[in-house]
């Protein structure tokens, strides 16, 4: 029994990246001094970083899904999130729109903004822009990548020199206090730092399932942000350390 509830724990921390002690306690019936013993070992063993109220997910080297995955993943968060980004756009910005499914969906929000330039190097960003009267559209050119459909490399990076924005909308593949902001690729995560230095506003966008995620390559530290948007399933215990570093979050509700 101790260990199935173990492996169950580590079953729902691969799904969710969090869990709550409180429920643990409920659903297998124990002790709330028997869970904090099954985090421990858990923690021993390296499969969790506890914290107050529950434990996270260590995953040092998470691998990214393919695009049309990702696009699946999620889709009623990453719409909520999405529009509370878009909120965050007014007319007239110059505005940087990072590759993303969920970059994707800010995009299709922000067609009626009027006097907006946009910077992308996502292929589908720019297809959802394109025919838009209002918004000034510049499409960033480089090395093709067709497992998400951008461009990337020096070409790219040179590009980007003319321009300075206003904001910046960046989807993040993983997201921790102490590691910062991460992604998956050597090239894209450095055009993406490169996006963070040519922009005022830093909007960073990511799903519960983001945190807590460690990829291979750094982006910045989690205080460039200046804000954060994501869903209400990120519990509050793991937003808290980026509002104590003065990042705005905003967690939003996908089923209001």
């Amino acid at each position: 029994m101790l260990h199935t509830r173990r492996e169950c724990i580590k079953d729902m921390l691969n799904s969710a990246g969090f869990v709550n002690v409180q429920e643990l306690v409920s659903r297998f019936q124990v002790s709330s001094e028997t869970i904090r013993r099954d985090l421990e070992y858990l923690e021993q063993e390296g499969v969790v970083k506890r914290i107050h109220g529950g434990a996270v997910s260590v995953r040092p080297h998470a691998s990214e899904s393919a695009y049309q995955t990702r696009q699946k993943e999620h889709p009623g968060e990453k719409q909520a999130i999405a529009r509370a980004a878009a909120d965050l756009i007014k007319d007239g910005d110059t505005v940087i729109i990072a590759p993303g499914t969920t970059a994707l969906e800010v995009a299709g929000c922000l067609r009626s903004r009027k006097n907006l330039t946009v910077i992308t190097n996502s292929l589908p960003v720019a297809m959802e822009l394109a025919n838009c009267p209002t918004i000034n559209l510049f499409c960033l050119g480089g090395h093709v990548r067709g497992d998400d459909f951008s461009t990337a490399g020096i070409t790219a990076v040179e590009n980007l020199r003319i321009f300075n924005a206003t904001k910046l909308i960046i989807g993040i593949g993983g997201i921790t206090p102490e590691r910062g902001l991460t992604d998956y690729r050597m090239d894209e995560s450095a055009l993406l730092r490169t996006f963070i230095e040519k922009a005022d506003c830093v909007i960073g966008i990511a799903d519960h399932s983001k945190f807590g995620t460690v990829s291979v390559y750094n982006i910045c530290p989690a205080d460039q942000l200046s804000h954060l948007v994501t869903d209400s399933g990120t519990p509050p215990e793991l937003c808290k350390p980026y509002r104590d570093m003065g990042v705005q979050v905003h967690i939003v509700d996908p089923y209001a």
